[in-house]
């Protein structure tokens, strides 16, 4: 007669084989390569080499950024490229500094175009590299252009550009109201000629004396380096925002509003002007005089053309302030309509919004109990596995295993050799195994706390 395990006794067997691996397993660390991919170049003890000669084209508005050797471990070549030139700005080269005994390089860099080469430093190289020029500009070119209405021309100049002088031709730009163009200028300083950039700068305004340049070592003036730039927003000419009315009799109030209004701005009607207007610098007032017809408003300051302001009609029986409160009772009504569109639209969205977590409620509701017991089962079987993978489970399987493993020979030895004593003093030993293995299990869950101490 053959004594079989029960199935639960070889199942638990296996499942605790397999945790103990699997707790095994988890106690090895995760192993991987955070090596670096090769050790860093370490500095080099020798100089570079001379460098290399580019060939370029000048090319206006950009500037040449010359090559470089850059230490890789060994010398290689890093060739130039183009770069766009800054206002008031130059480029100085990088080079290699001695230091001890390894050659350190210091990167180039944006300067002030009137800032000294620091001490130490090399010349920049003739190679199409700017810098400040010790020549003065030569004679500036005769431009021929004919007068423009509304427009100032600005006129052109030599500009230094790849170590040579270059002339940068005139262009119109729209003329400011109470403004006058400062053209740009050439100054020597120390030995060497620096720009000072032409402004628009007031009508009355005295032209201020030349800027003496900024101390070696000290930032020049400007924005921060870093950070968003600074948008100012500026008007600086006459702008119209509104009129009104469009609309009226003879003798008709009619009010301009927007900014920048000269004092000697002078008011249009028709094209005939307005004597009696009061002006102020973000207002206008006049009255419709008699004789006229229905025109257009312009306003004209200085030597521009006219600002459009907008047509007026003359209407006798017409009463610009009955209708302006139609208007205003218009778009208040308007504005009321809308407001009570948007609040209809926010309650029908409010009660979507509140079936909708009805539903839900009501959903949570009627499955309460089974994501109860979900969650239930979802903690009895954390629990198992966590008391499965403890060391005294493990060796309390391992050592029932290993007996029942031993008996289950004696048996199949008692079934062979047909021994009916020895089969059943091995179906004793079995079942006190068995209620052993059992007592031992409740002991050890009855002790256990989730893995605490």
């Amino acid at each position: 007669m053959r004594f079989y395990a029960p199935r639960w006794i070889f199942w638990v067997t296996l499942v605790g084989a397999t945790s103990g691996t699997t707790f095994v397993a988890r106690a090895q660390p995760d192993v991987r390569d955070h090596r670096a991919h090769g050790p860093p170049a370490s500095p080099p003890t020798e100089a570079p080499p001379p460098p290399r000669e580019e060939k370029f084209a000048a090319r206006a508005g950009f500037v040449w950024i010359t090559g470089h050797w850059d230490w890789r471990g060994k010398w290689e070549w890093v060739p130039g490229h183009w770069e766009r030139e800054r206002a008031g700005k130059k480029w100085r080269e990088g080079r290699w500094d001695k230091k001890d005994n390894t050659w350190v390089y210091v990167g180039g860099e944006w300067v002030s175009a009137t800032e000294p080469a620091p001490t130490g430093q090399p010349p920049p190289p003739p190679t199409g590299a700017p810098g400040t020029p010790t020549e003065a500009p030569p004679p500036p070119r005769e431009e021929k252009m004919a007068a423009r209405k509304g427009f100032v021309w600005i006129a052109g100049q030599w500009d230094w550009r790849n170590n040579k002088w270059e002339w940068v031709a005139g262009h119109w730009e729209r003329e400011r109201a109470g403004k006058r163009w400062r053209a740009s200028r050439w100054e020597q300083r120390d030995g060497r000629w620096a720009r000072v950039e032409g402004v628009w700068e007031d009508e009355g305004a005295t032209t201020p004396p030349s800027p003496e340049p900024p101390p070696v070592g000290t930032n020049p003036p400007g924005p921060p380096p870093m950070g968003r730039p600074h948008h100012e927003w500026r008007l600086d000419r006459p702008v119209v925002s509104s009129y009104w009315p469009s609309k009226g009799k003879i003798g008709t109030r009619i009010v301009i509003r927007g900014r920048n209004f000269p004092a000697d701005t002078q008011v249009l009607f028709g094209g005939q002007p307005i004597m009696a207007a009061k002006i102020k610098p973000d207002t206008i007032m006049f009255q419709v005089p008699t004789g006229v017809a229905s025109g257009a408003i312009e306003l004209k300051a200085g030597r521009g053309r006219p600002l459009a302001v907008g047509a007026f009609e003359i209407a006798a029986a017409f009463d610009p302030v009955a209708e302006q409160k139609r208007l205003e009772e218009e778009r208040r009504k308007a504005a009321e309509a809308a407001w009570a569109a948007r609040q209809r639209e926010l309650a029908k969205d409010r009660a979507a919004r509140e079936a909708e977590w009805q539903r839900r409620r009501a959903e949570r509701e009627a499955n309460r109990e089974q994501r109860r017991a979900e969650r239930i089962a979802q903690l009895q079987a954390k629990w198992e596995r966590a008391f499965l993978a403890d060391q005294d489970t493990q060796d309390e399987l391992t050592l029932h295993a290993q007996r029942v493993a031993e008996l289950e020979r004696m048996a199949e030895i008692a079934e062979l050799s047909s021994n009916g004593k020895l089969a059943v003093r091995v179906g004793v030993a079995r079942t006190r195994e068995d209620d052993r293995h059992e007592q031992r299990m409740v002991a050890l869950k009855a002790s256990f706390k989730g893995g605490q101490p």
